[in-house]
């Protein structure tokens, strides 16, 4: 089973980023409901047709970010707003399309451990348990000194979008497209990371305003991206170029909107 994840870039951020604070307690909360029931696309049309892509723009703000910093508990209050919000925004969303939506399980994590039944890689600030339907995050040292980050925000989105790829049938067709050599399939993993950017920014892009974040913030989150390609942090080309997340990344934020999203229908050079 292949499981998405984030990878980060070798360099100060991302060692700010996945630094493990002191404390070794791992958290754990389940968020339950839904909303209404459909089919779930299956196939190829889940990957190129899926209605996500007709369910116009993300519309719900999220609350200010709260003020503070500087202790576990007050970063775990901020995130837990946000993933609300994010549950919120993508319930509304799906309901559009009359997918069901559930809300995913959470966890938080203070120190690198076990998740998704392998241990915690290095650059990973996040990662979503697919058959679990568990989005993991790391509170690190980073967290904790800006809570409100957002380049974490949009690295926690894009985590997030994993679960609405999962929810809207894209993971399984993912699953179980053929790949007849390793090269197929990284092409595979990249249209789907690279869609999970792009998903990850629209949802940023409709709270933007709502976050008091400022244009230079977005330049930071897009430099941030054009610098974890694979040329870069991956010994194996599985999430897509610099030049490529930052491109899709752009695409999201400029739409607001899944509408932007469609990896699986663009042309190799875009998802190289």
């Amino acid at each position: 089973m292949r499981t998405p994840r984030i990878t980060l870039p070798v360099g100060m951020l991302a060692g700010l980023l996945l630094t493990g604070t002191a404390h070794a307690d791992v958290t754990t909360g389940t968020i339950t409901g839904a909303v209404v029931s459909a089919p779930v696309p299956t196939g190829t049309k889940a990957l190129t047709h899926n209605p996500l892509y007709r369910s116009s723009k993300l519309t719900l703000p999220c609350g200010r970010a709260p003020e503070g910093s500087g202790s576990v508990a007050v970063t775990k209050k901020h995130l837990t707003a946000i993933l609300s919000c994010l549950n919120a925004s993508w319930s509304k969303q799906l309901k559009k399309t009359g997918v069901t939506f559930r809300k995913p399980t959470i966890q938080f994590m203070t120190k690198p451990g076990r998740a998704c039944g392998s241990e915690w890689g290095r650059y990973h600030t996040g990662r979503y348990c697919t058959d679990e339907r568990r989005l993991v995050i790391m509170i690190s040292d980073y967290a904790v000194k800006a809570p409100a980050d957002p380049v974490m925000l949009q690295l926690i989105a894009h985590e997030y979008a994993h679960h609405v790829q999962n929810l809207t049938g894209v993971w399984s067709a993912y699953k179980n497209m053929p790949a007849a050599t390793e090269s197929q399939a990284l092409a595979q993993s990249r249209r789907l990371e690279l869609q999970a950017d792009c998903l990850g920014a629209a949802f940023l892009s409709s709270v933007w305003s709502s976050q008091n974040y400022r244009d230079e913030d977005w330049k930071q989150v897009v430099d941030h991206y054009r610098g974890s390609g694979d040329e870069k942090v991956n010994t194996q080309r599985s999430h897509g170029t610099g030049k490529n997340r930052a491109a899709w990344l752009q695409r999201g934020f400029a739409a607001a909107s899944p509408s932007a999203c469609n990896t699986w229908s663009a042309p190799a050079s875009r998802v190289a």
